[in-house]
């Protein structure tokens, strides 16, 4: 039985296979930047303002305030179904 994978990194996948990688390739690559940011972030020591300057190309940045806002939201409403 195949987990259900979260939809983005789903279409993270589709988009690896779309420029060439195969299916085993982009999953492994989903894997590893995932895991390797999270290292970055919280295991290097470094700030999350110096974290972000390590990154030279945004592709997402213009639409940052609303995916945080979407994030706040969302996920708070979710909590409080959970905790009432």
């Amino acid at each position: 039985m195949e987990i259900r994978r979260n939809r983005f990194w789903k279409e993270l996948e589709k988009i690896g296979v779309e420029i060439g990688l195969t299916v085993e390739e982009s999953r492994k690559s989903i894997v590893e930047t995932i895991i390797a940011g999270l290292d970055l972030m919280y295991k290097s020591g470094l700030s999350a303002e110096e974290v972000i300057d390590l990154i030279p190309f945004k592709p997402i940045g213009e639409h940052e305030a609303q995916i945080t806002e979407f994030y706040r939201t969302k996920l708070l409403e979710v909590f409080q179904k959970i905790k009432s």
